[in-house]
C-alpha cells in the first residue's frame, strides 16, 4: 500500500467517514493468482489476458444538458482459456445494457443474476459469463448514459465556456490522461492496451462540424440532429482518444489533403492563429527530419490529421492527442501586440513538446505509468531541441539549462524525490503523483547527457531503431536500452572512446535511482592529483544521506588549458571515489562543461578561492568561463549555501564576480534562490533590510547595462533579462525602476491607446498598482474584462495583485470565487499571485481563507485546487506569529478542511524549517555580507534580534 493511500486512509477516520477498498476489510493470508478473469492486483489494473482491437464509441451529445447518451462496441480477443469474467474500466452515470457475441455472431450467455456488475471504488466493469469461455474474438456491445462533467479538474469529457459579445456560449471537449477515457466510455484504460477507434458524434446542427483524432469521414442527420463520423484512428491507447463539440472555428494553414495542417479557437480571435501555424509546421517539419518517420503518414491508411486546438478552459498545458491536441488557449494564440516573449518562447515549446509525443507516447508507448519517462522526458527534450532547430534565435538549447536542468536538480534535492522507473505507481493517487519534474525535466536531462555521451548522430540512431522497432505498439526502457546499444555498437568513435560500455546500463542507473549527485573534487595542485568522490545531494542539513551511487559522465577543465567546446565525457565515474593526474600546477579545474551532466559540483576550498578570484578580476575573465558554466555555479552555490556544504564567507566570495555579470542564463540561475535566502530573514527586519541592499549593489550593473527600454537590436536573452531583472529591481524598491515604471503606467492609464511595451507589463503594472490606489486598480480590472488575448489577461490578473488597497484587493479574491472571465485554472494562480504581490497581503489573504473554505474549494474546482492554494501559503508565512496564527486556524477547523487538514499541517512543518533556517544562518551570512557591503555596520542589532527571537521559541 503506498503512502498517499495511507494518508487518506487516516484521513477518513479522523473524519469519521471511512471509505476503504473491499479487501482492506477482508485480507486473505494466502494470495493465489485467478486465471479465470483478466482482472490484476491490485485491481486499477488490468491483465493482458483481453485485448481490445477495435472500439466503436457513437455518443449522442446534448451540450445545453451537459449530458449524453452513449453506445460503444469493443471487439476483443482473449488470450487465456476458460475465462469466466472480461473486466474493463468505466466511471459512467449508468450502464443500461451489456450483450456479448463471437466471431461467428452468435450471443455468449452471461451468468443470471448480475450479468455484470460495477466497482465505483475501482472504477471497473465486470461482465460475467454462464460458462468458461474459449480463447477467440468477441465482440462486446454496451449502452450507457453520460455526464458532460462542468468542472474541468474532473476532466474526461467536460463543459467549457467563453464570452462573445457579452454572451456566454458553451463548448465541451475531452481530457483523457491519464485514467479519463472511462468517464466518456467503458474502456481498457490503460496505455498498453492500444486499438483502433471509429468515433461518431451526434450533435445539434447550430454547432459548427465536431472534431476528433481524425478527419470527419461521413455526415449523416439523425432525425432533427447531424451524426458526424470519423475515418478510423491508427492503433493508439484510449487516453489518448479525444473530441471537441462547439461552435469553434478552424484556420488551414497547408491546403494540401497530405499534410493538413489547422488551427482552431473560439470565434474571434483567428487574428491570433498565424504564429502558431507557422511555428507547428517549422517544427513537424524538424521531426519529420530527425526521427526519419513522417508525422503525417502514421495514419496507417489515412492521412494524420494536425490540428491544435486553443481551449479557453483547459486543465493541464496542453494535451498530444493524436490528430487533435488541445492547448489552454494562453499556451497557443499570440497577438504581438499583448503577448509577452515569454509567452511566445512557451507557444514554441509547448508545441514542440506536444509534437514530439506523437513519435514518443502515441506512435510508441509507455507500457505503465510507472515508465512515464519513455513519453514524458523526450517531449521535454526535444519541446527545447526542436524548437530551437526551427528558431535558433529563441536561444532554446542554452535555455533548457537554466530551465530544465536546474529545475530538474532543485526537485531531486529533496529527500522525496522518486525514481523515473517508479514501481510504486500502482493506483490513480499514485499514477497522479508520477506526473511530476522526475518524468519531465528530471528524464529530459538524463536524456541530454546521454546524448552528450554518445554524441548526436549516436543517440538519435538509437532514437530512430526505438521508434522502428515499437511502432504502434509499448515501450519499455529494456528496449530502448537495447536499441542504443545497437546503435553505439555500430558507432565506430564511440567504441573507440568507450570501450567495453554497457550503455544501457548507465542509462539504467539514472532511471532507477531517486534524487541526483554531487560530485566532490579536491585539488592537489603540488601533485596534479585530482581527486573526486560522489554522493546524493540533499538541500536540507542533516538529511541521511544513502550510499547510492551514479555512473556520471565527467567533463572537466582547467585553468593551464581551457576548453569549453567539448561536451564528450572524459571518463565515467561509477565508484565512491575516484582519481586522474593532471599536470602540477596552481590551476583550478571546472567540471561538467556546459552544464552537460546532471550534477552538482562542490570543490576544495582553495579550488572555490581561485575560481572566485578568476572570476571577479576586472578585465573579465569570466567572459572566458562558458557562461552556462557561470550559471552552473552560483546555483550550486546557492544549494550548498542552503545546504550548509560550503563556508559561507566563500560561497559569497565566489557570488561576487554578480557585481560585473550582465548576463541572461547566470542572473536566471541566482535569482530564485538570492530571493529564497532574502525571504528567509523576513523575520529580522534588520538582516532582511541588509540583504535586499545587497542584491541591489550586485545587481546595479546588469541594471544600468541594460536600460529601461527595449531596443530593435536586442537578442532574445537580453530582452528576457531586462524582464527578469527589472521585475526583481522594482520589487525590492529600485527607485530609477519604479520611477520609469510609473511614468509608463502613468501614461497608459491618461490614454489606454498608449500601449505599455508588452515585455515590461508586468513589472509596470505591478508598480503602477502598488504606488496607487483603488482607481489604478479599477482601471486595470477594467482592461481584463476586455481583454481578447489570453496570455495578457493572466499578466494583468497577476498585476491586479499588487494593489495596496485592502478594500481592492479583496475584491480580487472574491472575484475569483463569482467572476466568470477568470478562468478555473487560473483562480489558484490568483490565491498566489495576492500573496506574492506585497508582503502586506499576507492578513488580507489569511483572512480570505479563513472565512471561506468551502467557497474555494468548490470555486477553484475541488479539494486538489484548495490543497494547492493552502500549500502555496508555506513559502509566505516568514514571521513566527503568522505561522502560530495558521497552526492554530488548522488546528481549529479540521472537519472544514476535511483532507486538506494534511496539507496545512505540512504548511507548518515547511515554514517552522524555513524560519530556522533563516535564523541559524543570518549572523553568518550577514557578516560575509557585510564585508563585501557599504552598508553601515549593524552586527549589534542583529545579535540583538537574534536574541529576541531566541526568547520568543521559548515562551
Amino acid at each position: 500500500m503506498g503512502t498517499i493511500m495511507l494518508i487518506q486512509i487516516f484521513a477518513c477516520l479522523l473524519l469519521g467517514a471511512v471509505a476503504v477498498p473491499p479487501e482492506l476489510e477482508f485480507m486473505d493470508s494466502t494470495l493465489i493468482e485467478d486465471r479465470s478473469t483478466n482482472l490484476d492486483d491490485p485491481k486499477y489494473r488490468l491483465t493482458d489476458a483481453v485485448q481490445p482491437t477495435d472500439m466503436y464509441v457513437d455518443l449522442d451529445v446534448y451540450l445545453q444538458e451537459a449530458r449524453f447518451n452513449g453506445f460503444v462496441r469493443l471487439d476483443v480477443q482473449t488470450r487465456e482459456e476458460n475465462l469466466r469474467q472480461i473486466v474493463m474500466h468505466q466511471k459512467v452515470v449508468s450502464i443500461q445494457t451489456v450483450n456479448v457475441v463471437d466471431s461467428a455472431g452468435r450471443p455468449v450467455n452471461l451468468q443470471f443474476p448480475d450479468p455484470y456488475t460495477t466497482d465505483d471504488y475501482y472504477e471497473i466493469l465486470t461482465i460475467n459469463f454462464a460458462n468458461p469461455i474459449p480463447i477467440g474474438n468477441y465482440s462486446i456491445s454496451i449502452r450507457y448514459q453520460g455526464a458532460i462533467n462542468l468542472n474541468q479538474f474532473e476532466r474526461g469529457f467536460y463543459r467549457g465556456h467563453y464570452f462573445l459579445n457579452n454572451q456566454m456560449r458553451y463548448y465541451a471537449t475531452t481530457q483523457f490522461q491519464p485514467y479519463y477515457a472511462r468517464m466518456a466510455f467503458p474502456c481498457f484504460d490503460e496505455p498498453q492496451f492500444k486499438s483502433r477507434f471509429i468515433i461518431s458524434i451526434t450533435r445539434d446542427p447550430s454547432l459548427s462540424p465536431s472534431y476528433s483524432n481524425m478527419p470527419i469521414a461521413l455526415t449523416s442527420t439523425a432525425g432533427v440532429r447531424l451524426r458526424e463520423t470519423f475515418f478510423p484512428t491508427p492503433i493508439v491507447s484510449a487516453y489518448l482518444v479525444a473530441f471537441t463539440v462547439s461552435d469553434f472555428v478552424e484556420t488551414n494553414y497547408t491546403h494540401t489533403d497530405t499534410r493538413p495542417f489547422g488551427i482552431v479557437s473560439r470565434p474571434g480571435v483567428t487574428n491570433q492563429h498565424p504564429y502558431a501555424a507557422e511555428t507547428g509546421l517549422e517544427i513537424t517539419n524538424v521531426m519529420d527530419d530527425y526521427f526519419g518517420i513522417d508525422y503525417n503518414d502514421m495514419g496507417q491508411g489515412q492521412p494524420m490529421k494536425n490540428d491544435h486546438l486553443a481551449i479557453p478552459d483547459f486543465p493541464a498545458g496542453a494535451m498530444e492527442n493524436w490528430g487533435m491536441v488541445n492547448y489552454r488557449e494562453a499556451y497557443l494564440l499570440y497577438d504581438e501586440n499583448h503577448t509577452n516573449l515569454i509567452n511566445k518562447i512557451f507557444i514554441a515549446t509547448i508545441m514542440a513538446h506536444e509534437l514530439a509525443h506523437k513519435w514518443f507516447g502515441n506512435l510508441v508507448t509507455c507500457f505503465w505509468w510507472s515508465n512515464l519517462w519513455l513519453n514524458e522526458s523526450f517531449a521535454s527534450l526535444f519541446e527545447y531541441f526542436s524548437a530551437h532547430e526551427a528558431n535558433p534565435s529563441l536561444e532554446l538549447d542554452d535555455q533548457f539549462v537554466v530551465d530544465q536542468v536546474h529545475s530538474a536538480l532543485n526537485w531531486d534535492a529533496g529527500a522525496a524525490a522518486t525514481p523515473m522507473n517508479f514501481s510504486d505507481v500502482d493506483s490513480n493517487p499514485s499514477i497522479s503523483s508520477h506526473f511530476s519534474v522526475t518524468s519531465y525535466a528530471k528524464g529530459a536531462s538524463v536524456l541530454r547527457m546521454m546524448e552528450h555521451f554518445l554524441g548526436p548522430r549516436c543517440f538519435r540512431m538509437g532514437l530512430r531503431y526505438y521508434l522502428r522497432e515499437n511502432a504502434y505498439g509499448i515501450g519499455t526502457p529494456e528496449k530502448l536500452y537495447d536499441a542504443l546499444r545497437r546503435a553505439a555498437a555500430e558507432d565506430m568513435e564511440f567504441r573507440r572512446l568507450y570501450p567495453n560500455v554497457d550503455v544501457g546500463a548507465i542509462l539504467d542507473n539514472w532511471v532507477q535511482n531517486p534524487g541526483s549527485p554531487v560530485v566532490n573534487v579536491h585539488v592537489n595542485m603540488s601533485t596534479g592529483l585530482i581527486t573526486f568522490t560522489q554522493e546524493r545531494f540533499y538541500v536540507w542539513p542533516n538529511t541521511p544521506i544513502p550510499n547510492t551511487r551514479w555512473h556520471i559522465p565527467i567533463t572537466w577543465t582547467h585553468s593551464g588549458n581551457f576548453s569549453f567546446e567539448n561536451t564528450r565525457p572524459s571518463f565515467i565515474f561509477s565508484g565512491d571515489s575516484h582519481t586522474i593526474q593532471n599536470t602540477p600546477g596552481h590551476n583550478f579545474v571546472i567540471l561538467n562543461i556546459a552544464q552537460s551532466g546532471l550534477y552538482r559540483v562542490n570543490y576544495d576550498d582553495h579550488n572555490w578561492e581561485m575560481i572566485a578570484a578568476y572570476l571577479r578580476r576586472s578585465n573579465n575573465n569570466r567572459l572566458t568561463v562558458h557562461k552556462l558554466n557561470r550559471a552552473q555555479m552560483v546555483n550550486d552555490v546557492l544549494y550548498f549555501v542552503r545546504a550548509r556544504k560550503i563556508n559561507i564567507d566563500r560561497a559569497f566570495d565566489v557570488l561576487s564576480f554578480l557585481r560585473s555579470e550582465t548576463d541572461y542564463y547566470v542572473w536566471a540561475a541566482a535569482i530564485g534562490q538570492l530571493n529564497w535566502i532574502r525571504n528567509r530573514f523576513e523575520h529580522l527586519p534588520t538582516a532582511h533590510e541588509l540583504f535586499t541592499r545587497y542584491m541591489l549593489q550586485q545587481m546595479a550593473t546588469v541594471i544600468n547595462h541594460l536600460g529601461y527600454d527595449e531596443r530593435s537590436t536586442d537578442s532574445t536573452s537580453t530582452i528576457l533579462n531586462r524582464m527578469q531583472i527589472m521585475n526583481l529591481a522594482c520589487n525590492l524598491g529600485h527607485a530609477g525602476c519604479i520611477s520609469d515604471s510609473l511614468r509608463k503606467w502613468n501614461s497608459f492609464k491618461q490614454n489606454s491607446s498608449n500601449l505599455v511595451p508588452v515585455n515590461q507589463r508586468r513589472y509596470v503594472y505591478c508598480v503602477g498598482l502598488r504606488e496607487g490606489d483603488s482607481s489604478d486598480y479599477d482601471f486595470l480590472m477594467q482592461q481584463y474584462m476586455t481583454s481578447e488575448n489570453a496570455a495578457d489577461m493572466v499578466v494583468i490578473l497577476r498585476a491586479l495583485a499588487c494593489t495596496k488597497n485592502t478594500t481592492s484587493l479583496n475584491h480580487y479574491l472574491h472575484q475569483t470565487l463569482t467572476n466568470d472571465r477568470i478562468r478555473l485554472h487560473d483562480r489558484t494562480n490568483a490565491f498566489t499571485f495576492a500573496l506574492q504581490g506585497n508582503s502586506e497581503n499576507l492578513d488580507t489573504v489569511l483572512e480570505f481563507l479563513f472565512q471561506n473554505i468551502a467557497a474555494i474549494r468548490e470555486a477553484h474546482g475541488g479539494a486538489a485546487r484548495l490543497n494547492i492554494n493552502i500549500n502555496n501559503i508555506a513559502g509566505f508565512l516568514t514571521k513566527f506569529e503568522d505561522i502560530e496564527k495558521f497552526r492554530l486556524w488548522v488546528n481549529q477547523n479540521q472537519v472544514a478542511l476535511g483532507s486538506s487538514v494534511f496539507a496545512g499541517a505540512g504548511v507548518v512543518t515547511s515554514a517552522m524549517n524555513q524560519l530556522t533556517w533563516g535564523s541559524q544562518n543570518a549572523l553568518d551570512i550577514h557578516t560575509s555580507v557585510l564585508a563585501r557591503s557599504s552598508a553601515a555596520t549593524v552586527t549589534t542589532s542583529l545579535m540583538l534580534l537574534l536574541s529576541v527571537l531566541a526568547i520568543h521559541f521559548i515562551r
